[in-house]
Order: structure tokens, then C-alpha cells, then sequence
């Protein structure tokens, strides 16, 4: 019976003061819950900023909050975005003000008369025209136990400040730090995933370059880059070698009269069925001009690089005679000069240096070259000839004709001339005169 009079008995104010405190706690602690989904999902750093500010101020009922970070590069104390105020930069020295003092000791201030205070920094209020009354300020600490600044809010609407706001904002206050580091970790993956992104896309770009760059770079060179960049060693060295020097016959005659379009229609349509029999035997095209090639055969013995530039050359031949049967040009048909030439040569960069810059080329020089060179101005009608030395290492091998010694431009003794007219594939050495 007791007990049901004392229900039946009307609630005193005290009582009503008191269900009204334990709603309004609820009620705040169920916004610090809200507050906590809302800032761990927000991941932008900048709209971070406005989060914090809006939801503290909600929750501890003030006019303005500020949340400030460190920044360890500059010795400061920054903020974003102040409720109130125009979304700007706000930076102070991190000794600087309560928040600095909080800063610097961790340690959290209940301040309801800011004036009073000595570490109050006045400069912000003076800046802004905004006139802080009352604060309070709690330390930011992350997972590591370190401080990245300071979540503080001003001038509370009703009353002062007291010891169950100061926990509310501690509370607030965890969720804060999380956030930030969520959205400082955030940030950091969209920077670093850009600068990736920007990597692939320059690594994309240089393949592309390398791609077109390598049309215009000996296949030895590019082997040897690709192989090792960081040691690559370009100095001539003496090298057994066969050359193919190939040129087109009245080629200036040619070019006097005719359309240049069409010129270069045949020179290409010519020179890319030539390019697959050179490579085909592991010729290196390392010289061109408008009409001829130079190439070395190196990557064999001595006998296995004549035996593969004059089997280029001859290749050469039965695609010269299909493109002149499937594509006639205005001119007639397309003739060339080959002249072929083995012996030692020294291969690698030849280096010019001036004051525009620095030029390399690669190529092989000496005598072998310069010989190759003489004997294909006397080949025509799209003759592989040869020099003596090619001629001593393929004899066994191939149906040749002596053309006899010739005098050559720059060359003191008669060159002995063959001509070279087919391979006898099932031939060896041992069928043939010894090499020497």
C-alpha cells in the first residue's frame, strides 16, 4: 500500500528537475553517439572541418567551435573552417593562446572568463570580430598517445562551463582524432594512388617514345640498353664484321623528275621488304640516307656473318624483282647497287661535340666499310657483289662469277670483285678450301 501511495502522489519539483537533467543527459548522449557515426565516415579532410565544427556545436551548445591541427613542418597551430566566419586559413604559433598551452601539455582548460586569463591569444577575436566570453579546450590525442591538436568551443549559450561538458568534449574529442587520422590517411592514399596514377601514365608515355624512338636507334643499341642502361659502354672496339652497303641506282635522276611523293612511296614500300630480309639473317641497319642503307653483320663468326649478309642480299634481290613486277612505277623499274665486304672494323659511338650539344651515332669504320662501300657503286642491276675477303670465306658455298680486279676511289691496290649469284645451302666448309 505503501508503496502505491507514494505513485499516487504527485511528483515534486525536485523530482521533475531531476527526469528533466537525466533526459537532457540522454538526449546529449545520444547526439555524442550520432556525433561519433557521423565524423568517422566523413573521409574529405575539408568538409572534416565543418563536420566538427557543426556537430560540437550541436551537442555542447555554444556559438563557435574550432578545432585545431599541428602542423610539426612550420611550428603551428591551424584551423580550416570557423563556425561564423568566412571559410579561410586561421594559423597561430603552437606556444601561442590557451590552445597552445593545451598543445604543449595536454592538458584540458575549463575557462569561463577568457579575459582574465593571461594565455588568453585576444588576436583571433581582434581579427575577426568575434567576442569570446567563455571556453573550453581538450587535447587531441591519437592511437600512438600523440598530440595532433586541440578541439575547443566558445562562449556556451546557457550558463557556464562546467566538469560534465569538459567530459562530453573529451568524448567528442576521440571521435575527432580518429576522424582526422581516418581522413589524413585518406588523403594520403588519394595523393599517393595520383601520384601513381600520374606515374603510369609518364612510364605509359616514355614506353611510347621508347617505341618511336627505337625506329631510329640500332637494334645493337637498343639490346644493349635494354640489357644494362646504367653501364652501357659505347666505345669503338676492333670486331670481325661483314657489311652490306645498298643503294639505288639513278636514284638522283629519279628524284629530279618525279612527283616526291611517289618517290617515297617507292623508297618505303622498297626499303620495308628489304628491312625483313636484312633482319632475317640478324642484320643491324645502323646508317641510312635518302636512297641507301649500311649494314653490319655482327652477332656471328666470322664465316656465319657473310654467309648471312650475302643471304640477305640475295633475298634482297628476289624482292626487288616481285615489287618491280607488282608495283611498276612511272620510271621503270627499281634497280640497285650491293656491295658486300668482310674483315675488321671497329664498331661502337662515334661522339661529336660542339656547343649546341652532343650527337652519337653508331657504326663501324676502317677500311672494311669504306671497301664494301667502292665495291657496291660498281655492282648494278641489282647484283650482289662482292670483296675478296667475303668471296675467301663463302667460296665453298656459292655460285660466283670473278668480275676481275677493280680500281676504286680511295683504295690504292685493285679490288677482286665476285659476283655472288646464289648459295648452295647443303655445302660446309670442309667441302670447300680451307679458311684462313
Amino acid at each position: 500500500m505503501d508503496a502505491l501511495d507514494d505513485k499516487s502522489k504527485p511528483r515534486t519539483i525536485g523530482r521533475r528537475g531531476e527526469d528533466w537533467i537525466v533526459r537532457d543527459q540522454n538526449y546529449r548522449y545520444q547526439q555524442l553517439l550520432t556525433v561519433g557515426q557521423v565524423l568517422t565516415s566523413e573521409m574529405n579532410i575539408e568538409r572534416l572541418f565543418e563536420v566538427i565544427m557543426d556537430q560540437t556545436n550541436r551537442i555542447m551548445q555554444t556559438e563557435r567551435s574550432t578545432v585545431f591541427l599541428h602542423d610539426p613542418e612550420n611550428g603551428e597551430l591551424w584551423s580550416l573552417v570557423a563556425t561564423g566566419m568566412q571559410r579561410n586559413e586561421i594559423r597561430i604559433p603552437q606556444e601561442s593562446g590557451i590552445a597552445g598551452w593545451v598543445f604543449k601539455t595536454q592538458s584540458s582548460v575549463v575557462n569561463n572568463d577568457v579575459y582574465e586569463d593571461p594565455r588568453f591569444f585576444s588576436q583571433i577575436d581582434k581579427n575577426s570580430g568575434f567576442q569570446t566570453r567563455n571556453l573550453i579546450c581538450q587535447p587531441l590525442i591519437n592511437r600512438e598517445n600523440r598530440c595532433i591538436g586541440v578541439l575547443q568551443s566558445l562562449n556556451k549559450q546557457y550558463g557556464k562551463f562546467n566538469d560534465e561538458d569538459l567530459d562530453i568534449l573529451r568524448s567528442i574529442s576521440d571521435y575527432v582524432a580518429i576522424a582526422v587520422e581516418n581522413a589524413k590517411l585518406y588523403e594520403n592514399v588519394k595523393s599517393y594512388s595520383e601520384e601513381l596514377r600520374k606515374t603510369l601514365i609518364h612510364l605509359e608515355t616514355l614506353e611510347r617514345v621508347k617505341h618511336q624512338l627505337t625506329k631510329f636507334v640500332p637494334s645493337t643499341v637498343r639490346r644493349l640498353v635494354e640489357k644494362d642502361p646504367e653501364s652501357i659502354s659505347l666505345e669503338k672496339a676492333p670486331m670481325e664484321v661483314t657489311v652490306l652497303f645498298l643503294d639505288i641506282e639513278g636514284f638522283s635522276k629519279i628524284t629530279e623528275t618525279a612527283d616526291p611523293f611517289l618517290v617515297n612511296n617507292m623508297v618505303e614500300n622498297h626499303f620495308s621488304a628489304y628491312l625483313d630480309c636484312i633482319k632475317r639473317y640478324g642484320g643491324d641497319v645502323n646508317e641510312t640516307s635518302g636512297d641507301g642503307l649500311m649494314v653490319i653483320f655482327k652477332e656471328g663468326r666470322q664465316e656465319e656473318n657473310a654467309l648471312a649478309a650475302v643471304k640477305a642480299g640475295l633475298d634482297i634481290v628476289v624482292e626487288n624483282n616481285r615489287l618491280n613486277h607488282d608495283v611498276p612505277y612511272p620510271w621503270g623499274h627499281v634497280q640497285l647497287h650491293m656491295g658486300i665486304n668482310s674483315g675488321t672494323a671497329y664498331v661502337g659511338c662515334t661522339r661529336m661535340q660542339s656547343l649546341a650539344g652532343e650527337l652519337y651515332t653508331y657504326t663501324a669504320s676502317g677500311l672494311v666499310t669504306v671497301v664494301a662501300a667502292r665495291i657496291g657503286a660498281v655492282s648494278s642491276n641489282t647484283r650482289v657483289y662482292v670483296g675478296p675477303d667475303t668471296y675467301r670465306i663463302i667460296e665453298y658455298a656459292c655460285d660466283a662469277e670473278y668480275l676481275g680486279d677493280h680500281d676504286v676511289k680511295n683504295v690504292s691496290e685493285p679490288i677482286p670483285v665476285y659476283w655472288i649469284k646464289a648459295i648452295n645451302e647443303s655445302s660446309t666448309p670442309s667441302q670447300g678450301p680451307a679458311l684462313k
